[in-house]
């Protein structure tokens, strides 16, 4: 009997199946990407589950990803690896007629299918069409939305762009092939492989520790700065089982870009210094205003770097939201910096050298490293957490040119943001052709109130402004 063949996961893939386990699917590693497509600019539009079957099944030859399950070596002696697996139609894509309903309503829609788990025995991924979108307000009337839902594991946030782009007749989209298949091992093959995996492992950990004491020196040099270990807990920082919930807030990326451009930042800080008013604002209305500055986590593509082999490649930043500052201008000038000073520290071959000893860790410490994480995680109380209280990605979709399904044109993409046990505030920019989508995922027990937070979102990007000089111009 020939040998199953597979390509591997990396460990920076495979934290999310990990991660997933530990945490008994409460916050599934599962990107949602929503497109939304104009039917009244097409002459005929998807508006049947066979047609939407077809569509979709009729591209997925280009995106090998959606065309693989994962097999899992026993005991995890080593890490999973992607083999070709069918689709079931009936299993991977949702049709669903919408009708006459309200932007609340949608977005209870959204939020619930953004947490619902994928089966981790099928490719990892679902697509739902909802067509016949009508009363809401910032929707095209009779508008289609169609929700792509891909486990973090099989790629990043770029990725799933390019997935999608092939998805919706982008005729330059590039989805990753996966990598090169190999044989998948047997108990008794990873088990013989494990000691070199083992002794790997500690040449990584002895580079990690001389990467840490060089970092050490650099931050008493005063060449780098780390951002604080613990900041003040927040009402987002809590572990909380309740259903989540789905805002959005849409600009003008010209605005966007005009405002970072006089003021010498770029889209993402404004995002930032927007996201830092609102938060402050809406703990202080509740009289819960934290006792210092907050801070997000900011993913930052490594796209560049050929040495990785995984398909997600991100790190983080840990960027200060100057939350205990009050002028918007300073504070969005203090964000610029402290951005600054992360991309240089996480740049640094030393942070490279620390951050790698992930990538040499064998699957079963992985996955123990992994369970006791989550553990120590449940268990947290304090007045203090981790390095971050809440997060902000930022994937360029492209242009709308060449997207549509059917011969519906797409007018707008957004993202509902992964949760995880101690961020109950999530939040992901979204670009596509001229507009800018500010999206957050959160918890009902923790913001009950979604649409005031929107309001709050609008509001501080409307004082960050008018903060500006009469004489500076934004556009």
């Amino acid at each position: 009997m020939a040998r199953k063949s597979g390509t591997g996961l990396s460990a920076r893939d495979a934290v999310y199946v990990f991660g997933d386990e530990a945490s008994r699917g409460d916050t599934p590693s599962i990107m949602s990407h929503f497109y939304v497509f104009d039917t009244r600019q097409g002459r005929t539009p998807v508006a049947t589950r066979a047609h939407a079957v077809d569509w979709i099944l009729r591209r997925t030859h280009r995106t090998p990803a959606l065309r693989r399950r994962l097999h899992r070596v026993p005991g995890d002696l080593d890490y999973p690896y992607w083999v070709e697996a069918g689709i079931d139609p009936d299993h991977h894509i949702e049709f669903r007629r919408i009708g006459q309903t309200t932007r609340t309503h949608l977005h209870r829609l959204f939020a619930s299918l953004a947490e619902r788990p994928l089966d981790l025995g099928r490719p990892l991924w679902g697509l739902h069409v909802l067509t016949d979108v009508r009363g809401v307000s910032d929707l095209p009337d009779r508008a289609t939305v169609v929700v792509l839902r891909v486990h973090h594991s099989v790629t990043d946030g770029r990725g799933a762009v390019q997935i999608a782009r092939a998805l919706f007749e982008d005729p330059d989209a590039e989805p990753s092939t996966g990598g090169r298949p190999a044989p998948v091992p047997g108990p008794a093959t990873a088990a013989r492989k494990l000691p070199g995996d083992y002794l790997s492992y500690a040449g990584a950990v002895g580079r990690w520790m001389t990467g840490r004491r060089s970092l050490d020196a650099l931050v008493r040099a005063g060449e780098i700065v780390e951002p604080p270990r613990r900041r003040p807990r927040t009402r987002f920082n809590v572990v909380d089982y309740s259903p989540r919930l789905f805002g959005r807030v849409r600009f003008d990326l010209h605005d966007v870009r005009a405002l970072g451009h006089a003021t010498g930042t770029t889209v993402n800080d404004v995002m930032l210094a927007v996201v830092s008013d609102a938060v402050h604002t809406y703990l202080a209305e509740r009289d819960e205003t934290p006792a210092g500055s907050l801070a997000a986590q900011v993913p930052i593509s490594l796209s560049g770097r050929p040495d990785l082999v995984s398909e997600n490649k991100t790190s983080d930043l840990r960027v200060d939201l100057h939350t205990d500052r009050t002028d918007p201008l300073t504070r969005l000038r203090l964000i610029h910096e402290s951005a600054a000073r992360e991309k240089d520290r996480v740049g640094r071959p030393e942070s490279i050298v620390v951050e790698a000893a992930l990538d040499a860790m064998p699957a079963v410490c992985l996955r123990h490293s992994i369970r006791r994480a989550v553990r120590k995680v449940t268990a947290s109380t304090g007045d203090h957490v981790g390095p971050t209280n809440t997060s902000l990605s930022n994937v360029p979709r492209g242009t709308v040119d060449d997207l549509r399904f059917g011969d519906s044109p797409a007018v707008d993409g957004f993202s509902a943001p992964c949760l995880n046990r101690l961020l109950g505030l999530m939040h992901a920019v979204v670009t596509l052709g001229d507009s800018l989508d500010l999206t957050f995922s959160t918890k009902r027990a923790v913001m009950p109130d979604p649409e005031e937070y929107e309001h709050l979102l609008e509001a501080a990007f409307a004082r960050l402004r008018s903060a500006l000089p009469a004489t500076t111009s934004v556009r």
